[in-house]
């Protein structure tokens, strides 16, 4: 079941929007579908001991949570349009009103970080958002930050670490994480970057 929506998630991205990347981002290594895969698998591993929660609907909330950048490249609708094809999809797929309903409220409302602090706002949301937010992290934002400067014309070792800890570092200040888990994963990202800008300082003679 899962595969299958995330293979017609992307042939959604591929289809509407070309190579699922460049149109809304600078970077051509970045695909859509391939964070949305990497934001699954960080949800399987968030909802794995919580039994009080709907896990099914944060899975499939996961899955279709960017699908709405086949529409539009504005980042502002993106959760409104995937949540819009999640709730189509789910329709013709035979799901009850209520867990679509679920669904539908968790895509349109996962770019809302804010939630994740204020009282009442449901787990399953909190679940969905904290994976959003692991992806592309750590060790993976290390390799983003190479990445973008090996397309740069002037490339040096400095720069990149230079890079690094204007990005990859800043990004994990804090710990914007609520449950215990997702703290964890956080908190084990944070300690890899330490190590690694240590280790590329001392290395460069820095």
């Amino acid at each position: 079941m899962y595969e299958e929506m995330l293979q017609y998630v992307k042939n959604c991205l591929v289809t509407n929007n070309g190579d699922e990347g460049t149109k809304v981002s600078p970077f051509p290594f970045r695909k859509r579908s391939d964070h949305i895969r990497r934001v699954f698998m960080w949800a399987q591993r968030l909802v794995e001991d919580i039994p009080s929660i709907n896990r099914k609907a944060v899975l499939v909330a996961a899955i279709f949570h960017d699908v709405g950048y086949s529409v539009s490249s504005d980042n502002s609708k993106h959760a409104k349009n995937s949540a819009a094809i999640c709730k189509k999809y789910l329709a013709e797929n035979g799901y009850d009103t209520d867990f679509i309903n679920l669904v539908v409220y968790l895509v349109e409302n996962h770019s809302n970080k804010r939630l994740m602090r204020e009282e009442g706002t449901p787990l399953e949301l909190i679940l969905l958002m904290e994976a959003d937010l692991l992806d592309e992290t750590g060790a993976l934002s290390i390799i983003w930050d190479c990445m973008a400067m090996g397309m740069q014309e002037v490339q040096t070792y400095e720069k990149a670490y230079n890079h690094i800890l204007k990005y990859s570092c800043t990004q994990l200040n804090e710990n914007p994480m609520i449950t215990t888990k997702a703290k964890e994963f956080w908190r084990k990202k944070q300690e890899l970057l330490c190590e690694f800008v240590e280790h590329l300082s001392f290395d460069l003679g820095l």
